[in-house]
């Protein structure tokens, strides 16, 4: 009896042991891995990840806006379109081609990506 109840105290005491480690191991990594992210937080790679990220958002959305641009030329460009509509869907047309070029003027003098030829020259468009 006296070794059964030994066995069972040491049983539950190694469990109770166990258990102590895994939480403390647990602890131990988050920890690390709490102070690995402040420290990637700060880190220039980081830094200019997310200014890439940024930019590529930027890049993306102008993107968008040249396609809608050319759809607005495709319509003016249809058979069923009155010559009112087309005047007036080609003015569109040019109105957000000349924004697109400005936008695009402003991010590329804001990232340092303006060819020195384009830095003067007005956007004929």
């Amino acid at each position: 009896m006296l070794v059964t109840v030994s066995i069972f105290i040491f049983t539950v005491l190694g469990v109770l042991a166990a258990r102590y480690l895994v939480v403390a191991t647990k602890l131990t990594e988050k920890s690390i891995d709490d102070a690995i992210s402040r420290r990637m937080r700060t880190s220039p790679a980081m830094l200019e990840m997310r200014n890439l990220h940024e930019m590529n958002g930027v890049m993306r959305n102008l993107l968008i806006d040249l396609v809608e641009t050319d759809e607005l030329a495709s319509r003016a460009g249809g058979t069923d379109v009155t010559p009112g509509d087309k005047r007036r869907l080609l003015a569109l047309r040019e109105a957000r081609r000349r924004e697109v070029c400005a936008e695009t003027i402003v991010f590329l003098k804001q990232t340092g990506g303006l060819p020195a030829s384009t830095k003067t020259s007005k956007t004929k468009g």
